[in-house]
């Protein structure tokens, strides 16, 4: 067969050396148009999607992909032609014998043409989470607010000026991405395009093909913003612009930023939860009224700094990691123990009273009775609000002779709340008195 001949018949795509990188190799190949990756953070899975421009001849085209020490799963490979659709089809893919990482597509063009492809497929290795940093105002009302995401890059591949998309929320999947890229050969004949290899990973692939932003240029000079869509159970961040996540790197994104966010600071005692210590809490609500915009906001790790002066001088409060934050939930931090703040809470006196006895003489009831006071300590140099939790261990009880107590709650049949601004360097006692009923004293 004559050399033109033959190159006509078949165009080869992939590895002809020994790279660690999944890429294509053609002669008429121009080059990668756009790639874009799209990672989930709550499985090891990401959907990896590169747009191509091929050269193809009429006839037959053989294209060749390889993916040698890399993460990709062989059987979610897919092949697409966008355009022209009507001139070019795909016949075929097969995975050759005695191999272990490359598949073939056989392609029948009408007549030479240009074509526009994306190459689809499912990689493990590629991660990202979210993480905060705080700056507290110096009255601590309100705060400064920035998020960040990290990308980590451990898939064998690059991906070079790659839009990068995320996704919020729990995908089921039958196989462990990585397990199926670890085998030792792909198995069987991979459905055709446009039918993809499960029927799990076609769910995903539609679902995310619902948000299809156009990519931004951003000014270099300015931070990358984070566009945010609803997608059915999941919720999606597409990064602006493109980004290069080398294999073996991280790259930390700023997500959004919002200014002045109204918040609570407290300092709170309830011995269920933290024992004797008293805690600094932090509440904010993920809201339009509080400035974080109506979207929710990924699960990741807080830390809140306080603002000393106008000079810019900051320092470090404490830290906590969030959930998974939907719109209009409360968000409450806890900051750790409070060096500053000290409660303590002593019974005063103690008495049983209206003993009642049954029929036999043995006691069926009395009133248990406690004189409670709450010692309260401000040593900062700031006004601090205080919430004191007492949890009860009978709901058959009543509370009186409150002294000192600023605002007092019953939140519940057998818990007790009580709130107390203490200005700067100052002391405060809260007093109250509980009679809980015993026994048959409860239905007297």
């Amino acid at each position: 067969m004559k050399i033109k001949t033959f190159l006509l018949l078949m165009l080869i795509i992939g590895f002809l050396s020994t790279t660690a990188w999944a890429r294509i190799n053609l002669t008429t190949l121009s080059g990668q148009d756009s790639v874009q990756t799209t990672i989930y953070n709550s499985a090891d899975l990401t959907l990896v999607r590169d747009s191509r421009t091929l050269n193809l001849a009429k006839g037959m085209n053989q294209i060749q992909f390889s993916w040698a020490n890399t993460r990709i799963d062989p059987t979610s490979l897919s092949l697409s032609i966008k355009t022209p659709a009507k001139l070019a089809t795909i016949v075929e893919m097969n995975y050759p014998p005695h191999t272990k990482d490359l598949g073939v597509w056989q392609i029948l063009a009408q007549q030479p043409c240009q074509a526009k492809i994306d190459i689809t497929y499912f990689t493990a290795g590629l991660t990202w989470k979210s993480f905060y940093m705080a700056q507290l105002s110096k009255d601590g009302t309100h705060m400064d607010l920035k998020g960040y995401v990290r990308v980590e890059n451990h898939s064998g591949e690059d991906y070079p000026h790659s839009q990068t998309r995320l996704v919020v929320g729990k995908i089921n999947i039958l196989d462990e991405i990585a397990e199926l890229a670890a085998r030792s050969n792909p198995y069987g004949t991979p459905n055709l395009f446009p039918s993809a290899p499960s029927p799990d990973w076609a769910k995903g692939v539609r679902t995310l093909n619902m948000a299809a932003p156009a990519m931004e240029k951003t000014n270099g000079r300015l931070p990358r913003k984070i566009i945010k869509q609803g997608l059915s159970e999941y919720f999606l961040y597409t990064i602006q612009g493109t980004q290069t996540i080398k294999n073996g790197w991280a790259k930390r994104l700023l997500s959004f930023e919002a200014q002045e966010v109204p918040v609570q600071n407290k300092y709170s005692y309830e011995f269920e939860r933290f024992g004797n210590q008293v805690v600094q809490m932090l509440t904010f609500k993920n809201n339009k009224e509080n400035k974080l915009g109506l979207t929710p906001l990924p699960g990741g790790q807080i830390k809140v700094f306080k603002k000393l002066d106008d000079t810019g001088g900051l320092s470090f409060i404490g830290s906590d990691k969030s959930q998974y934050i939907p719109l209009g939930k409360k968000v409450e931090l806890n900051l750790g123990q409070s060096q500053e703040i000290k409660i303590i809470p002593r019974i005063m006196e103690y008495k049983k009273t209206n003993i009642i006895f049954d029929a036999k003489g043995n006691v069926s009831g009395f009133d248990e009775i406690k004189q409670m006071e709450i010692q309260l300590s401000n040593f900062s140099k700031e006004p601090a609000t205080l919430e004191i939790i007492r949890n009860l261990p009978d709901p058959h009880f009543k509370v009186s002779r409150i002294k000192g107590a600023g605002l007092f709650k019953k939140m519940d049949q057998d818990t007790l709340k009580f709130t107390n601004t203490l200005p700067a360097g100052s002391q405060t006692k809260i007093q109250y008195q509980v009679t809980t009923f015993k026994g048959e004293r409860r239905w007297q």
